[in-house]
């Protein structure tokens, strides 16, 4: 599928799990997605076949190196908790939860890809790759009636479309005429679409709870990132200075009550808050062993709707690597846990491919690498809860293959739904699995 041999160009570019790959290194080979076909599947770490040419994809420009040698940065404080204890939030345990067999809704003859849902719980933000091309369209898909209403078209980039709900509008990155990241704003199919930024330095946004406001970085602003006003319009850079690797582009989470803002690569997990300006870094961990040595870092991240959990998909390496965790941080305590369904591709080798929040913030549903056949490794989709770590398997006949991390997997929300991707060699599928608790 389009997001797979590429996988994570969210991880950007680089190949972790193969799906784990991602675009780390900001030559932009995350922005370089190449058309694929439907056939398209989770790529193992272990060496596939080489796979047929495709059209070649645009290469964004970027700016050159600076005229004066640059400064080195401030060093960023690591975040403090409240060590306390703190109540876990209530909610049903795993096994109170039924999950119907998944139903083919939307099919198409190249990859789809999960930007996320609509606050309304019935429509999806999707893209659809253009086959042959290396072109996606951005589209609203309505799961109770089937519609599609399509917003724009773009090259096919790493960072999701965002929905603005304050404007009843789109955004996106694209690459315009002159080979630069810019970003789109559409509000609907008749409107025209407006270009408001020209010198992004990443696909990635961010995007404010009430969809007013975005958040991304600019060839101006480099190490600082900027917010974006619709209703102005206006832009103003936040006075936090993050670390500035050229080719490691920022992925951006914004916390659901709008304070902090969640900022994360390699190099480090950074939270912004909004209120006092500060930023400052999560410490994920260091580990020194026979099998893994170094720090542990985030390619995927997503904010509970409550706001009070973090998790993130982490590793340690560079890619390709051996593993990859579901790690949750309860932001009140600052407690940090590592899980993931005891399912092994080969010894000490296993992979949490994907992840959506259930709304009530204690139950996180994941795709885990289960098996790797014929140099294509299929997920199985689990239940986890947050309070105690312990996990089940739902569908246990069911296997997944899709795209990039981050695109393959969304619960409704209302949690009534939840939406995947479910390709087969042939066509691109987007399936609905209807979720109930007892």
């Amino acid at each position: 599928m389009k997001r797979l041999p590429n996988m994570v160009r969210g991880l950007l570019g680089l190949c972790v799990l193969g799906v784990l790959a991602m675009t780390l290194t900001l030559t932009f080979r995350g922005l370089q997605k190449e058309a694929k076909p439907a056939s398209q599947v989770f790529q193992s770490p272990i060496e596939t076949p080489t796979q047929p040419p495709y059209p070649p994809p645009v290469t964004p420009t970027l700016p050159g190196p600076s005229a004066t040698p640059p400064v080195a940065p401030t060093p960023v404080p690591r975040c403090t908790f409240v060590a306390r204890p703190a109540p876990a939030e209530p909610g049903p345990l795993i096994e109170a939860y039924q999950f119907s067999e998944p139903r083919v809704v939307l099919t198409h003859t190249s990859a789809i890809g999960i930007a996320g849902w609509l606050p309304d719980g019935q429509q999806l933000l999707i893209t659809r790759l253009i086959p042959g091309q290396s072109r996606e369209y951005v589209e609203i898909f309505n799961t109770r009636t089937g519609e599609l209403q399509r917003y724009g078209e773009r090259h096919s980039l790493p960072g999701k479309p965002v929905w603005l709900a304050a404007h009843q509008a789109v955004a996106f990155a694209d690459v315009g005429p002159d080979k630069q990241v810019v970003l789109r704003i559409s509000r609907g199919e008749t409107a025209t679409v407006e270009t408001p930024i020209s010198d992004l330095t990443g696909s990635f946004l961010g995007v404010s709870p009430d969809g007013r406001q975005l958040v991304f970085f600019t060839q101006a602003s480099q190490d600082r990132p900027e917010v974006f006003d619709l209703a102005q319009p206006q832009r103003a850079t936040l006075p936090a200075t993050l670390p500035l690797m050229r080719w490691s582009p920022y992925r951006i989470s914004w916390h659901p009550q709008g304070h902090q803002i969640a900022f994360y690569n390699e190099t480090g997990f950074y939270l912004a808050d909004l209120t006092s300006g500060r930023v400052c870094e999560v410490d994920l961990g260091f580990e020194e062993s026979e099998s893994r040595y170094g720090k542990r870092w985030a390619f995927y991240a997503q904010w509970a709707p409550s706001g009070r959990y973090l998790s993130m998909l982490t590793t340690i390496g560079d890619p390709p690597v051996k593993f990859s965790d579901l790690t949750i941080l309860d932001t009140i305590t600052g407690e940090l846990h590592h899980v993931h369904p005891k399912q092994y591709i080969e010894p000490g080798q296993y992979y949490v491919m994907d992840m959506a929040w259930a709304p009530n913030s204690q139950i996180i549903a994941v795709q885990a690498a289960v098996e790797l056949r014929e140099g294509v490794l299929y997920a199985g989709l689990y239940l986890v809860e947050v309070a105690t770590g312990r996990d089940m398997r739902v569908l246990p006949e069911a296997l997944f293959t899709g795209g990039d991390t981050g695109w393959n997997l969304a619960w409704s929300p209302n949690g009534q739904q939840m939406a995947v991707n479910c390709p087969t060699a042939n066509e691109g599928r987007l399936c609905m699995i209807a979720v109930a608790a007892r």
